[in-house]
């Protein structure tokens, strides 16, 4: 006789877009789930966040009021050349939704967080509302009596535990997967210009197109002059036009640390070097109208040897950081939630009777996948060609000759939303079943 489904004790480790992204999943499969967050939700800023089709498809199963998170869906995605402005190459996505079936939406952070945040939480809807408590940072995790131990004393069991604790993850140290990580040779501060004040001073009205712009370094390949870059789209339904302002780390040595919740740095401190004698000017005026200017150190990290470990696994950054330049980490984070939703779904009773087994196949689905994805961010940071969009106009890399060495082949949007999980996940079960 086969086993019964039965319903988990879920615990998150983590209360950002990943977090909530698994307690929507883990919901949606009839779980009891709980986030642990470490800090109030008022903290919660930032800027752009993307969510290409293979994250927004989940979003949809999932039933989320999407258009609550206010979205601008992206129409282009636009190189220009640092010191002019003038486009070096376009990749259109106006057809985007008819052949992925889903659009390119950009989000804000903070109302990214809430629409997940109250779909998790909310009275009606598919499954229990999932519990959230904050002033929670996990301390340790014993996988052998699925016993999570918090700093501030308190003490719980679950079923599953699932750590997305971010980049510097006690969950991770907890289950013993030791860190490589280096400073990359980049780093970014990020910040929003308001469309009212856009228009209101008079700039350059391209800041609020429905489409991503980039700014490319000025210099290629050898040159330290490739790691300046800007990142500019709109979001919050066309409001705020948010920036990710890159630059040779060097530039920035006295920021030391990565997160959202710095103290707002001078505009003086971004126009430096190709910012202050070589940048546009143009673009110039919209970073000195800017607020919300936020250091964010960047780090390279190697792929981790496991995820998991008994009943508690890794999801997003916690798994999986990478650099930001294929604007992958948020949808791979709900790629990991929907993996776990639908292997601890009523289609698998099997796993919610051995939840470690469940992992393994979680672990064996996605790994691979976010793997590559980790891969091609660190390859994009040298050479913009290499960027998801970019790389589907066939503009030639640096990387060229070394990945056909390699074997690697570059990261496509065909790849990316082409991908059936559900697919691959039966065809992972089948084989189990029948070994």
């Amino acid at each position: 006789m086969s086993a019964q489904w039965k319903k988990l004790d879920v615990a998150v480790m983590g209360g950002g877009i990943g977090g909530l992204s698994a307690a929507v999943a883990m919901r949606r499969a009839g779980h009891k789930v709980t986030v642990y967050e470490r800090r109030n939700f008022a903290a919660e800023v930032g800027a752009s966040i993307s969510c290409a089709a293979n994250g927004t498809q989940w979003l949809h199963e999932w039933k989320v009021d999407v258009p609550s998170g206010r979205p601008v869906v992206l129409l282009h995605l636009t190189m220009r050349d640092w010191k002019t402005s003038e486009p070096i190459a376009v990749y259109d996505l106006s057809d985007y939704e008819k052949k992925w079936g889903n659009v390119y939406n950009m989000f804000h952070r903070q109302d990214m967080h809430t629409m997940l945040l109250e779909t998790a939480t909310a009275e009606d809807g598919e499954g229990d509302p999932v519990k959230v408590v904050v002033d929670y940072i996990c301390d340790d995790v014993d996988v052998e009596t699925s016993t999570i131990k918090f700093r501030n004393g308190k003490e719980i069991k679950a079923d599953v535990i699932i750590g997305a604790d971010g980049i510097r993850s006690n969950v991770r140290t907890a289950l013993g997967i030791k860190t490589e990580r280096k400073y990359a040779p980049q780093t970014c501060f990020r910040c929003n210009v308001l469309t009212d004040d856009v228009k209101r001073l008079g700039l350059v009205d391209y800041s609020y197109e429905p489409a991503i712009q980039y700014w490319n370094g000025f210099e290629q390949h050898e040159d330290v002059n490739k790691y300046f870059k800007i990142v500019m789209s709109p979001c919050a339904g066309g409001d705020i036009v948010s920036f990710y302002c890159f630059m040779p780390t060097e530039y920035a040595a006295q920021h030391t640390s990565e997160g959202f919740t710095f103290k707002e740095v001078d505009v003086e401190e971004m126009l430096v070097g190709a910012y202050a004698d070589k940048l546009e000017k143009n673009v110039v005026d919209l970073l000195k109208a800017s607020i919300d200017r936020m250091p964010w150190r960047l780090y390279v990290h190697d792929e981790y040897p496991y995820w998991s470990k008994g009943p508690a696994t890794l999801l997003g950054d916690a798994a999986h950081p990478m650099m930001p330049h294929q604007s992958q980490g948020a949808c791979q984070a709900i790629e990991d939630a929907a993996a776990l939703g639908i292997i601890f779904s009523k289609n698998y009773p099997q796993y919610t009777h051995d939840v470690a087994a469940g992992l393994r196949m979680y672990e064996k689905i996605r790994k691979p996948r976010a793997s590559r994805v980790q891969m091609a961010s660190r390859l994009a940071t040298d050479d913009i060609n290499e960027r998801i969009g970019f790389t589907s106009l066939n503009l030639p890399s640096s990387f060229d000759a070394t990945a056909k060495e390699l074997g690697w082949t570059k990261l496509t949007i065909p790849e990316m939303n082409t991908y059936d999980m559900k697919e691959h996940i039966a065809k992972e079960a089948a084989s189990e079943v029948a070994a």
